[in-house]
């Protein structure tokens, strides 16, 4: 929901990435000491850590005041060091987009009672982020006896990240502006400050070509929190090895399942295997071969899940299927950006033309629409007052901050 005017000026530069390759057997074993003593889970991350090379970024000039691309001149001898941030418990975590994931992130950090700050330049976008924790951060603290977090809400960037030991972005995938905005966040914040970026079609190196500090840039992956507990960690091709052993612990200690990718990857692990399912479920759909019920429902009673596909990409939004899809078909064919010039070359394929005709150019877009591929009818004026009024009750008994409205 985040709106930006960003110019189209794009160009290619060499940059020589920080390489390095270590085992992960010394970050493992000091991350499974901390989930012992924090959780019974037998879960614990990978054991491999590596980082590939990727010899070009792109560089973007993508506003007004953006600064030029920033070219590194690396000692691929020296690891660029990273002190930790101070009094995390203390300070906020921000999240950047009140969108669908990222009412939803703020409603995670803040149920282990850490604050949070969440920004968006709609004040729509807010207010209807409002109403949605208020009900979901109430459910989750009472199921899991947690106390909340004093979550705050602002319209201002520099209000955001004040202070703030983790800003995670999570706004649209919009190459432009995630490049754009991340750099602006660099320039904000202090160097021990995590940058994460939410993003699940674009590698964290892609987008640093505006950032100096690019060793506390990563990629963390999460799902449909506070629901689902698996994040999965990137590094961006510069990641301090300590800035991913600390974030480890973080996450684990607040009942998270952090798991971290072995090399970079487009999709990282699991939007990778879904991109194969969603894939094939859009061709069926398109060649009229089943409906949405009938694809679920067969799904939901071979694999005993609660969701199927239709439901997922309903969830995740069919507008965000699709700028993804076009973003996995233009690496996989080796072309750049977002694959916005396949219509003129004939490639769009059959399911994705199907799925941005038939929904994402009407406003079907799932869930958030109310309309799309199984949800079916917006929500009726009285449902939605009904939600919103007891989304203001429920806030009365939490510690809210609207002052930066």
């Amino acid at each position: 929901m985040l709106n930006a005017k960003l110019s189209s000026t794009i160009s290619k530069q060499q940059i020589n990435p920080l390489l390095f390759s270590t085992t992960f057997r010394s970050l493992l074993s000091q991350t499974q000491s901390v989930e012992s003593n924090s959780t019974s889970r037998s879960f614990s991350p990978l054991k491999r850590y590596q980082i590939s090379s990727r010899q070009q970024i792109r560089a973007f000039s993508t506003s007004p005041t953006s600064p030029p691309p920033i070219q590194l001149s690396h000692d691929e001898s020296k690891v660029t060091s990273w002190v930790p941030p101070t009094d995390v418990h203390k300070r906020p975590v921000t999240i950047i987009g009140a969108g669908v994931l990222g009412r939803r992130l703020a409603t995670l950090w803040s149920a282990t009672g850490r604050p949070v700050n969440l920004y968006d330049n709609s004040i729509a976008a807010l207010t209807s982020a409002t109403s949605y924790i208020a009900d979901a951060l109430s459910t989750y603290c009472s199921e899991n006896g947690t106390h909340p977090g004093r979550v705050h809400f602002t319209i201002d960037l520099h209000d955001a990240v004040k202070d703030a030991w983790m800003v995670i972005e999570a706004v649209p995938e919009d190459l432009d502006l995630k490049v754009s905005l991340l750099g602006r966040i660099d320039r904000l914040v202090p160097k021990s400050t995590i940058i994460a970026t939410n993003s699940a079609s674009f590698r964290s190196g892609e987008l640093v070509s505006e950032v100096r500090n690019r060793e506390r840039v990563l990629n963390t992956l999460y799902y449909i929190p506070p629901r689902n507990r698996c994040v999965e960690l990137m590094s961006c091709g510069y990641t301090s090895l300590d800035l991913v052993q600390f974030l480890l612990s973080e996450m684990v200690g607040m009942g998270l399942r952090p798991m971290v990718v072995g090399n970079e990857s487009t999709g990282l692990i699991f939007p990778r295997i879904f991109g194969a399912l969603k894939r094939e479920t859009l061709k069926v759909l398109s060649e009229g071969v089943a409906t949405p019920g009938d694809i679920d429902t067969l799904f939901m009673d071979f694999f005993n899940a609660e969701k199927g596909p239709c439901g997922m990409m309903d969830a995740v939004g069919l507008d965000t299927v699709a700028k993804t899809e076009r973003h996995f078909i233009s690496e996989e064919r080796g072309e750049e950006g977002e694959g916005l010039g396949l219509e003129m070359e004939f490639k769009v394929p059959g399911y994705l033309a199907w799925l941005e005709q038939e929904y994402v150019s009407r406003g079907r877009l799932g869930e958030k629409s109310g309309e799309g591929l199984l949800v079916t009818g917006k929500v009726g004026e009285g449902a939605a007052n009904k939600e919103k009024k007891a989304g203001e009750e429920v806030w009365q008994e939490h510690a809210v901050d609207l002052s930066g409205l």
